[in-house]
């Protein structure tokens, strides 16, 4: 069922009417989706079936989610973490979660004009960028941790440190990627010419992909399989 305009109304409220009326949300398909680089129906409720849970180290994961009209099955949403506390929770997720989510402080976010709460998570940072309030950000943790599929997990960060792609690239994850400004034979590394964007923060040119703005990699085929299929030269 192709939703014409859902990227508009929000995908969010089209689900929630679609579960009112028991229709499959399995068959919806918003409009846009369809008109992004390495689309097939097939793939798309391949991924849709999957039921991803994304660990990201910023905002890619809640990012892309949205530009592909897929829940939020992680509590990595509109937050980020440093890459080295990333790569420290990454080695021990289940551990990790388990910790009180412990408020720190608040700080202020110039970009945004407003503050936002900083937690702890054992001895790992996070910072709840695009939280107003610390109840909130709490909430929602909580509330999206409980969502994690543990049995389709994607691991995502981005670095231009050489020592910490290789960290990366050491953890147990079927699927893990690591965006980075050089080139590797690393398996986790996706390549990402920086010339081809405006952006001063490499972060921010990774997360271009995630915004829909350029597709440096077909995007199904990474969420669903973890490969690199390059859709630019680079």
């Amino acid at each position: 069922m192709l939703v014409v305009g859902a990227k508009e109304i929000g995908m969010s409220r089209i689900t929630q009417a679609a579960r009112q009326l028991r229709l499959p949300e399995d068959k919806l398909l918003g409009d846009w989706i369809a008109c992004i680089p390495g689309f097939t129906l097939d793939k798309y409720r391949k991924l849709q079936r999957s039921r991803l849970s994304i660990f990201s180290m910023n905002c890619f994961g809640g990012l892309i989610s949205n530009s592909l009209g897929l829940p939020f099955r992680s509590p990595f949403v509109n937050m980020f973490l440093s890459a080295q506390d990333f790569v420290k929770f990454a080695r021990a997720p289940r551990v990790y979660l388990e910790e009180d989510f412990e408020f720190q402080e608040t700080k202020f976010y110039h970009n945004g004009n407003h503050d936002y709460p900083v937690f702890k998570l054992g001895n790992v940072v996070v910072s709840m960028l695009h939280y107003y309030t610390k109840e909130d950000a709490f909430a929602k943790w909580h509330e999206r941790k409980a969502r994690i599929n543990w049995y389709n997990l994607l691991a995502v960060m981005c670095t231009e440190d050489e020592k910490i792609l290789e960290q990366f690239d050491a953890l147990p994850y079927g699927k893990k990627i690591c965006f980075v400004p050089f080139k590797s034979d690393l398996d986790s590394a996706y390549y990402i010419n920086r010339k081809l964007s405006k952006q001063a923060a490499f972060t921010e040119v990774a997360n271009d992909f995630a915004k829909a703005f350029v597709f440096y990699y077909d995007p199904f085929d990474m969420l669903l399989y973890g490969k690199k299929t390059p859709l630019i030269d680079m």
